[in-house]
């Protein structure tokens, strides 16, 4: 009960502590006419926002809350995901998008993921990619301080030492992580489902075999995007599937 009160709360209006982002002035007319409960215009302005000056986080949560409330719960999903492309650690996104997620035709499975991948994976998104950078940099500074002290300082050098060992390890980690959230962003292309339903073909024609139904929402992996027309998308609303569908029918996160 806890748990739904709170994303109701987070649905009902902007998340505040972002307005100083963004677009200034024009952000902040989209939060108010989101506050007037004027979503459609608020949708607008968002929109026009990010179109001008690209995506953020705030702005593509806030337009994600706007789409919900719109009763657009696969606009809403697009723009949560796009908003976790840019922080997957960000809360009140994640609620967000699992409270609409519930409200969506296709149940998302849950994949049974082995204990130490599950862990590596929360331990590499407690920080974003550009943090994990940063603390590399910092570390791999002070292990070069703690280098040239060992070597030219007299006396004892076992503070160095263990700072210089325990730096190194620090910049190993920061750096797996860093790539490890840079790939999984940059090789994962998926999209999401826009059309209320979408027949998966077997084959790019539409004369090809049907192989299931999936509906608006459903977040796809793209295998290939080479046609112009049509995309084959890997798909899992229960049963896991790979088939093409019509290129209109989703959009790319």
């Amino acid at each position: 009960m806890k748990k739904i009160i709170y994303v109701f709360l987070l649905l009902t209006a902007p998340f505040a502590v972002f307005s100083q982002d963004g677009n200034g002035y024009d952000k902040e007319l989209g939060d108010a006419a989101y506050a007037e409960s004027n979503f459609n215009d608020a949708i607008t302005i968002y929109e026009a926002v990010i179109a001008e000056q690209g995506g953020s986080l705030p702005l593509y949560y806030n337009l994600g809350n706007a789409y919900y409330r719109t009763n657009q719960p696969d606009k809403a999903i697009l723009n949560y995901e796009r908003a976790l492309k840019i922080d997957a650690n960000d809360e009140d996104t994640k609620a967000n998008l699992e409270f609409v997620q519930s409200k969506i035709v296709d149940k998302i499975p849950q994949d049974d993921v082995p204990f130490f991948k599950e862990w590596s994976n929360a331990f590499f998104n407690l920080f974003t990619k550009d943090v994990w950078g940063f603390i590399g940099v910092v570390s791999f500074m002070i292990m070069l301080v703690m280098l040239f002290w060992s070597l030219f300082k007299k006396g004892k050098r076992n503070i160095p030492v263990i700072i210089f060992v325990m730096s190194l390890i620090i910049v190993i980690i920061a750096n797996v992580s860093a790539y490890s959230l840079g790939k999984s962003t940059t090789e994962a292309a998926e999209g999401v489902i826009l059309d209320e339903m979408v027949i998966v073909k077997s084959s790019p024609d539409s004369s090809g075999t049907e192989l299931t139904k999936i509906h608006e929402g459903l977040k796809v992996m793209i295998v290939d995007d080479t046609l112009a027309d049509w995309v084959k998308i890997e798909a899992n609303n229960g049963n896991r599937v790979i088939g093409w569908i019509k290129t209109k029918s989703m959009e790319r996160i």
